[in-house]
């Protein structure tokens, strides 16, 4: 075991440590608030799951406002597939120079970003094999909603740790495309109530929810809408072949090794992101540019070991009709799946903490054909929940509309309509 883990450090120059190392490179250059992380004291395994996740497990960072209130919210970040959560370091100055936060804390899902990467085995890995089979080497068995559990019960646990939130406090939570995905999962099943009596089980109140660039509104196109395999480019038949397998574009950028492995997640950055400053920047002793700060973090989070990437597949499928082609949530949010989930919610104990939904998609970008299912989903949330309920667009945007256009995502965090 530690033979082969010595043997991947040297092939792709990256450990855990070297991982923590870049976030805080980054965080330190491009970021002027201080930050900090926090120690989490929920070592107990969570009574109501299989798996045994702890909080500590859960990488995140604190930033706290130049004139902070413990009456002001919390912004909890919490980023999208394959990133982690230094990618909103263009975000965190604006939201606590506001005046109307009070903290943003930064969050890795398990398995992804600086947190714990756990074995494969425990891993949400869609099984490509049958319910019967015996075989078991890397097969978690996991079903979607078991997927879902394995990124939402650390969340959960963290946010109910006294050491780090307080009971009752104010929290707005955003996520961004898978992350907002998770974080729509979480209001249906969590959503806290404010007159909860025990304090000691009580976590902060979840009062607005703005989802960036979701995935998981529109619903896959059904058995007869969809255009048979033997009918797709070839193009599209590999490419779902590789997803039902398991087969992930981190796993790709592992076997290139270190040198080839960086050029290319620094040639993909610039291409999807072209705007970030190249520059080499003057303060900096190690002359790093914007670009280089964010590939390095990202080559790091990349080939960190395989766990939380097999999402991809357990909690998403590609998918082509004659309307075209998406990448769609096996369970999704739209045609009412959400407002149920609130409603459920509303049953169960008045009044919901959660005032505000807010969804948002660049203008360019690639997931918006949910906008026109998170636009009726958010009218059925507001008639029927009477919660605060809207779509809107971020101009001048692509899917990365926290970098993009940054000002405007911020806005859109901090604006009540």
């Amino acid at each position: 075991m530690l033979s082969s883990q010595l043997m991947r450090q040297w092939w792709m120059g990256s450990s855990h440590t070297q991982l923590l190392q870049a976030e805080h490179r980054l965080l330190t250059a491009l970021v002027k608030s201080p930050f900090r992380k926090p120690s989490s004291s929920n070592d107990v395994d969570s009574p109501d799951t299989r798996y045994e996740y702890k909080a500590t497990n859960i990488n995140f960072v604190e930033f706290v406002a130049p004139s902070h209130s413990a009456s002001l919210p919390t912004v909890v970040l919490a980023h999208g597939f394959g990133s982690g959560l230094g990618f909103f370091y263009r975000n965190i100055d604006d939201l606590l120079n506001s005046g109307k936060i009070g903290r943003v804390i930064g969050v890795d899902w398990l398995g992804m970003g600086g947190s714990a990467r756990v074995a494969c085995w425990q891993s949400p890995i869609r099984s490509v094999l049958s319910s019967s089979s015996k075989i078991s080497f890397c097969n978690s068995k996991f079903t979607t909603s078991d997927a879902v559990d394995f990124f939402l019960d650390p969340l959960d646990q963290l946010l109910h740790d006294v050491n780090v939130f307080q009971p009752g406090e104010d929290v707005w939570l955003v996520g961004h495309s898978l992350g907002g995905y998770l974080a729509a999962r979480y209001a249906i099943r969590r959503t806290h109530f404010q007159n909860e009596s025990d304090a000691a089980t009580k976590g902060p109140n979840l009062s607005k929810l703005i989802l960036a660039s979701p995935v998981g509104f529109q619903p896959p196109p059904s058995v007869h809408e969809r255009i048979p395999n033997s009918s797709l480019p070839p193009a599209f038949r590999i490419l779902d072949a590789l997803w039902s397998s398991n087969f992930t574009p981190q796993a790709l950028i592992r076997a290139m090794g270190s040198s080839r492995g960086r050029h290319a997640i620094k040639r993909a950055l610039h291409g999807r992101i072209p705007h970030l400053n190249e520059s080499v920047m003057r303060d900096r002793a190690d002359s790093m540019s914007e670009l280089d700060l964010l590939a390095n973090y990202l080559y790091h989070v990349t080939v960190a070991p395989a766990s939380g990437e097999y999402a991809m597949n357990s909690l998403l499928e590609p998918a082509a009709s004659e309307a075209g082609a998406g990448v769609y949530a096996r369970e999704p949010l739209g045609r009412g799946i959400m407002t149920s989930g609130l409603l459920e919610k509303m049953k169960a104990q008045q009044p919901l903490s959660l005032k505000s939904v807010k969804v948002i998609f660049g203008d360019h970008d690639w997931v918006r054909f949910n906008e026109n299912a998170a636009r009726k989903e958010c009218e059925s949330i507001r008639s029927n929940c009477k919660i605060a309920a809207g779509v809107h667009i971020v101009p001048n945007a692509g899917h990365h509309l926290y970098l993009d256009n940054a000002d405007s995502f911020v806005n859109h965090i901090l604006d009540d309509g």
